[in-house]
């Protein structure tokens, strides 16, 4: 069984996997959940497993639903509460009014000020071969997208430097703090060195480091993978709307 959203490229279908946001930022819930059936004015649910955050999920819940696909994020607002179905507890979301989607490859991006830390791995090539010794640079982070960040940076980095990375922005909205990184571009402005910095989410790391190398890297890095890059898409696309209704965009 499958049922066609309007703005959805292709029908939900009985099992997809599906997030459920409660709240933002720092005090947000995350939850995922499996789709059990299409009734009239909801989608049925199995029941939602805490996967980490403050905020808890309850009855009548205002929540966001992510939907990851190959295309994009899809996101929509709705309601939840519990059901009895077939003698056992279920729960359903109310039907979307609206659908917003976030292409992967073209992230939108909100400003920000914040402090980071990186390690430029390709210029020390001692670090992934010392577990732990890293020389850490400080960074100022300009903006930040699902796809990475523009940051204020030291002289000496260059175009290809693949990068640990340390964004305690990260952390406050539940995101992992470690991640690792490629810088995809330099250049100056106003005497300061800027870099553009791309995320390398936990699926693309063996394409950029050998076993050796990611073995005496944070393991962390790994947790940085395609739902924490959603996550983050999906963090940063909820600013923006904000934003343009508080008409500061």
């Amino acid at each position: 069984m499958q049922f066609l959203l309007p703005q959805l490229h292709e029908p939900l279908i009985l099992w997809e996997r599906i997030e459920i946001d409660v709240n933002e930022g720092a005090e947000s819930g995350q939850y995922v959940a499996r789709i059990e059936d299409f009734v009239a004015g909801g989608i049925v649910i199995s029941t939602p497993e805490f996967v980490r955050g403050s905020t808890l999920l309850r009855e009548n819940s205002e929540v966001t639903v992510v939907i990851t696909r190959e295309d994009a994020v899809y996101l929509f607002n709705s309601s939840i509460r519990q059901i009895r179905r077939h003698q056992k507890r279920s729960y359903q979301l109310t039907l979307p009014k609206n659908i917003q989607r976030i292409q992967r490859r073209q992230f939108v991006r909100i400003g920000l000020n914040a402090r980071a830390l990186y390690v430029n791995l390709t210029a020390d090539q001692t670090a992934t071969n010392d577990s732990g010794q890293f020389k850490w640079w400080g960074a100022k982070v300009i903006d930040i997208s699902g796809g990475g960040m523009l940051m204020k940076v030291h002289e000496g980095l260059h175009q290809q430097d693949l990068l640990l990375l340390k964004v305690p922005f990260l952390a406050e909205i539940g995101l992992p703090e470690t991640t690792a990184g490629i810088c995809r571009r330099v250049f100056s402005k106003r005497n300061e060195v800027l870099a553009g910095i791309e995320f390398i989410t936990s699926g693309r790391l063996a394409h950029y480091f050998n076993q050796g190398e990611l073995m005496n890297l944070p393991q962390s890095i790994k947790d940085f993978d395609r739902a924490a890059q959603n996550r983050l898409a999906a963090y940063v696309f909820n600013q923006q709307i904000e934003l343009r209704k508080k008409g500061l965009l």
